[in-house]
């Protein structure tokens, strides 16, 4: 199989490329493919002779995204909608990856995939932007969303990720101040990778969260982060308001993979787990 993994040098397209391994992978990132060219994104699929397209590149830095708007509705909604329309022409799969910030927060527990959408930054404004170009141009897609990413390859846009943000920090023994009114469902690249892979051979299009078992705050990740790394780090909890980024982020983003259980995928484990793998690949667990 002949795979188009766009985004290739990120976080997550990374870990796409070491999954399909096997395969024939043609790894693209903006220098060889920008989305938001339609008459290259046309030529460069036809191009490649491909079988899929994984989509991973986006604008993804959120604060960034309120000052730049324009430039964000480009990458996270035009780009998809040439990808889709690409696609399309040339009859190929498109996965494409979003994100749990499409939803406004107010929901007490995790959201599923029939939830409504309610994004209430512009990053998550135009990442849903992106899922409807691609529901209404193009039936074969997936639509995959992704929550609190960390994986071996830095993230190439915002340069690092929240456990390496942490680590890094943590290692100066400054005290910290971290958002403790916030939830999420951290996930591991690697583990996201591997269940793309499982969800494409099933070809059952559609739309499907994807993350690590488990709801924490953004203060419960970094004590864990902390404990199992062996870090005494002094923490002041905090609210949202009280740390006050530009962008405002959902109360509680966190995902519940139930698309996947009901094709009896959801194999992922808790994102504890995946943290204690990932701190012992990058050596930094506590011995």
């Amino acid at each position: 199989m002949n795979i188009l993994i766009v985004g290739a040098l990120g976080q997550l397209g990374s870990d796409l490329v070491r999954e399909f391994s096997g395969e024939n992978v043609i790894a693209y990132d903006i220098e060889e493919m920008d989305i938001t060219d339609e008459a290259r994104v046309q030529q460069q699929i036809a191009f490649t002779s491909c079988d899929i397209v994984i989509n991973t590149a986006a604008f993804t830095r959120v604060d960034e995204c309120e000052r730049e708007q324009m430039e964000a509705f480009r990458v996270n909604a035009l780009g998809v909608k040439n990808l889709a329309a690409a696609c399309k022409r040339w009859d190929l799969p498109l996965v494409h990856i979003s994100t749990n910030y499409i939803f406004g927060g107010e929901k007490p527990t995790p959201y599923t995939e029939e939830d409504p959408p309610g994004p209430v930054n512009a990053y998550g404004l135009t990442k849903l932007a992106g899922e409807y170009y691609l529901q209404y141009t193009w039936r074969k897609h997936y639509i995959i969303r992704v929550a609190g990413l960390f994986g071996l390859t830095p993230s190439r846009m915002k340069g690092t990720n929240f456990v390496e943000a942490m680590l890094r920090l943590g290692e100066r023994g400054t005290p910290l101040r971290i958002v403790a009114d916030e939830y999420l469902s951290p996930t591991s690249a690697r583990d996201a990778a591997k269940h793309i892979r499982k969800l494409i051979e099933t070809e059952q299009y559609g739309t499907y969260h994807l993350v690590n078992h488990g709801v924490c705050s953004w203060l419960q990740f970094a004590q864990e982060i902390f404990r199992q790394s062996g870090m005494n780090v002094p923490i002041t909890p905090v609210t949202a308001a009280e740390y006050g980024a530009p962008a405002r982020r959902p109360a509680n983003s966190a995902l519940e993979n139930a698309a996947l259980q009901k094709l009896d995928l959801d194999t992922m484990p808790t994102w504890q787990e995946a943290l204690g793998v990932y701190l012992t690949e990058r050596g930094k667990a506590a011995r």
